[in-house]
């Protein structure tokens, strides 16, 4: 018997089994909702749950989780594979029974976890390591979980529901679920469950989709005769190549947004939930039944929004931030609103769903790619996002009301983007040469003009692409304040040296922060002999105060510091001194010890000490050292704002009373603009046992700052209150704050918004 009678014989069943389908009826599209929203939503649980993982091993920079996610993305592209070939090959009913098969093989696989034994490479780029050991960890099950939402919406289409011509609504109902999941995890999960609770968690809500997919398969019917012609509608070249620019160009400008608004806006914590937040909800309003948003609004919206985040950027304008963020989270969400808006127009039959959902994973995955691989490899900056945006912009929809001749059109689309540059590079630097100096007014009136320049562009796309090309181009050119001297990119972030004309200096940016600061002579040149720490480890600071008052009784011979920087601490090494950096990021080495804009370690090794420099995670390569090694230990990865949980776990925490001598010192930089973390380092020091005392140096005077002093919070730790007694009396110096409600971080748990500051 055929599958084809198999399924009419079902339908000309007892009355009994037609009545027990027409009462079910009104259950498939709420049962099918649920199925998708649950998938999806396991999916952004275990994508964030992967990231917090590997975090012990790798920190938390945004390449970590742009890593992360072209992992997932590739992933996803296999299971739409899967889904698409296997329903072409063993059509919907056989698929079915087999995809049930799948789901319940996986459940061996669980729970998911880091393959035992897997540590990245030291002193390399860790991407090849993390693209493979994600799969290895959580591929199977992710594997499996994304492989129902595009069968389950084919299997939706044979159910004989009056919707199911057009299930594409579906999609909705799975991304909000990724929504939510999303939503979810930083809010309710991560602060309430361990990571092991989290797996097991998620094996639960596995568990539950199989029995959710198996109440699917009882609803699949016969493939019907009008979808049989519809599956085999022509997709053209053309049409299929739309489709993966259409997904590739936001999925690409998702990871430059994040990138971009992390590093040079506001490193906040958790930050990058927002822009993967709007990214899920343009899919969701584009394919629902009734769109809220008018497709033509965000068509006229997308111009303007770009345009003024080119002003921003040629502007250089970083305050008020939430205004700054918002711009850029508006483009983010425009031109995803805009192209995927474009992919839900031109949606194909039925009988192509999974084909589509193929075509666009796979244009999702080559814009994770471009950003993850691609991009750090050819861009010193993160051109990537620029691209994306002008890219988008090329992609939209425009009816033209140039009515110019051909010749004139073309002529225009040449010259009017060097009209641009003329404008937004050559008006601000006229008016500073007639002026004398710098109005910031002023110049922002030029770049204006050169904006409304572009915009008149607007209905002619060629043209209005190569204006916005023009427009970028030159705002690459001032991406940070001062001469920039080198840059640098490497997989855990962009650094910028910058000649500071103020001191002047030569100062490390990372994003908008600065992570060093030297004195340099008027004409450029390097001291030989820098005696001055600067920023966070001047001398009148927490940590100058420390070191010297160690250096001076002698009980500072042994300092290890877990973050590089420029070496400023190297201005306190004395000869015999033995000053040990660990240091992940090569990047980083090459700017303060081979690039020549630095002199803080070749200095104190022309003094007489000892300066290695070890490449690694400090987690990792500090478990090496000996124990009792350390004099002074400083943990100085706290500088910008985006900080490595790992670094402040318990299980940290006794590798680095492990490596303290007896009177040794632990001191802690925890300055930061977003969370409050002296309530984490108390909970921290008494569970060791330990002892621990902070001071915040934060009133700095206008002279100190010109002299390049920045303020700063630091902890000291240490095994004994002895150790401490020189302190108690120093008024700067104050007890560690009781944090009873704040629960001690482990690796297995954390807490990031118990401690953020709201205000």
């Amino acid at each position: 018997m055929t599958e084809s009678s198999a399924d009419a014989s079902l339908l000309h069943a007892p009355g009994a089994r037609v009545s027990l389908r027409a009462l079910t009826q009104p259950l498939i599209v709420p049962l099918f909702c649920l199925t998708l929203f649950c998938s999806s939503g396991l999916l952004f649980l275990a994508e964030p749950m992967f990231a917090k993982m590997v975090l012990p091993l790798l920190g938390g920079t945004p390449a970590v989780w742009n890593t992360c996610m072209v992992s997932f993305q590739a992933l996803l592209l296999a299971a739409y594979a899967y889904g698409h070939w296997s329903i072409q090959w063993l059509g919907i009913r056989r698929q079915s029974k087999v995809q049930l098969i799948i789901l319940i093989a996986v459940v061996a696989a669980l729970p998911m976890a880091i393959p035992h034994g897997w540590q990245p490479p030291v002193g390399t780029n860790p991407i090849f390591w993390l693209l493979a050991v994600l799969p290895i960890g959580v591929g199977l099950p992710f594997f499996a979980a994304a492989s129902t939402a595009p069968v389950l919406q084919r299997w939706f289409s044979s159910t004989g529901h009056p919707a199911s011509k057009d299930p594409y609504f579906l999609y909705a109902a799975s991304n909000l679920g990724s929504m939510v999941a999303l939503l979810g995890y930083p809010t309710l999960v991560e602060p309430l469950m361990h990571l092991a609770d989290q797996s097991r968690l998620w094996s639960s809500g596995y568990y539950g989709l199989i029995a959710l997919v198996g109440c699917c398969s009882l609803f699949v019917g016969p493939v019907q005769k009008s979808a049989t012609i519809l599956a085999v509608e022509k997709i053209t070249a053309y049409r299929r190549l739309r489709w993966i620019l259409l997904a590739m160009i936001p999925s690409s400008l998702l990871l430059g947004t994040t990138t971009f608004i992390t590093t040079d806006i506001a490193a906040v914590p958790l930050l990058w939930i927002v822009p993967l937040a709007l990214y899920l909800l343009s899919f969701i309003l584009v394919f629902a039944s009734r769109p809220i948003l008018s497709h033509q609004l965000m068509i006229r919206l997308q111009p303007v929004v770009v345009l003024g985040v080119a002003l921003f950027m040629l502007g250089r304008v970083g305050q008020p931030v939430w205004m700054v963020l918002a711009l850029h989270l508006a483009a983010l969400f425009v031109s995803s609103m805009v192209c995927h808006g474009e992919l839900a127009k031109d949606r194909p039959s039925v009988g192509r769903l999974t084909d589509f959902y193929l075509t666009m994973s796979l244009g999702g995955v080559l814009g994770g790619l471009f950003n993850a691989l691609a991009a750090p490899l050819i861009f010193h900056s993160a051109a990537e996002y620029p691209i994306a945006l002008i890219a988008a912009c090329a992609l939209c929809p425009r009816k033209t009301t140039v009515s110019d001749s051909r010749w004139t059109n073309r002529t225009l689309d040449v010259f009017w983007p060097i009209l641009v540059i003329a404008l937004a590079w050559g008006m601000p630097r006229g008016m500073t040469a007639i002026l004398g100096h710098d109005s910031i007014s002023l110049q922002m009136i030029a770049l204006g003009v050169a904006i409304m320049a572009a915009g008149m562009a607007i209905q002619r796309r060629p043209r209005f692409v190569l204006s916005l090309v023009a427009l970028f181009f030159v705002a690459g050119f001032g991406a940070a304040k001062g001469e920039v001297l080198a840059v640098r990119r490497s997989f855990f972030g962009i650094h910028r040296v910058v000649r500071n004309t103020d001191g002047p200096f030569n100062d490390l940016y990372h994003g908008t922060t600065v992570h060093g600061r030297q004195i340099v002579s008027v004409d450029g040149g390097i001291p030989s002999e820098p005696t001055t720490a600067l920023t966070y480890y001047h001398r009148t600071g927490p940590i100058g105060q420390i070191l010297t008052q160690r250096m001076v009784a002698g009980e500072a011979k042994r300092i290890g510091v877990v973050g590089l920087g420029v070496g400023s601490l190297a201005a306190y090494a004395e000869r015999g001194t033995q000053l040990t950096y660990y240091e992940i990021d090569p990047a980083v080495r090459w700017v303060a010890a081979e690039s020549g804009y630095f002199s803080f370690l070749s200095s104190a090794e022309n003094r007489g000490a000892t300066v290695r420099i070890i490449m690694g995670d400090a987690r990792l390569t500090l478990k090496d050292a000996p124990n009792h090694s350390c004099d002074v230990l400083v943990l100085d990865a706290f500088c910008g704002d985006a900080i490595p949980v790992h670094l402040l776990t318990r299980e940290a925490m006794r590798i680095y009373i492990d490596k303290l001598a007896g009177n040794g010192m632990l001191m802690i930089h925890v300055s930061n603009m977003y969370l409050d973390l002296l309530p984490v380092c108390s909970t921290l020091v008494a569970d060791a046992g330990c002892v621990g005392m902070y001071q915040n140096d934060l009133n700095v005077s206008p002279q100190q700052a010109a002299g390049g002093k920045s303020a700063s919070q630091w902890v000291i730790v240490a095994k004994s209150g002895q150790t401490l007694d020189t302190l108690r009396n120093d008024s700067r110096w104050k007890a560690l704050p009781q944090a009873s409600k704040t629960s001690v971080w482990t690796d297995d748990f954390s807490n990031i918004l118990s401690v953020f500051r709201w205000r």
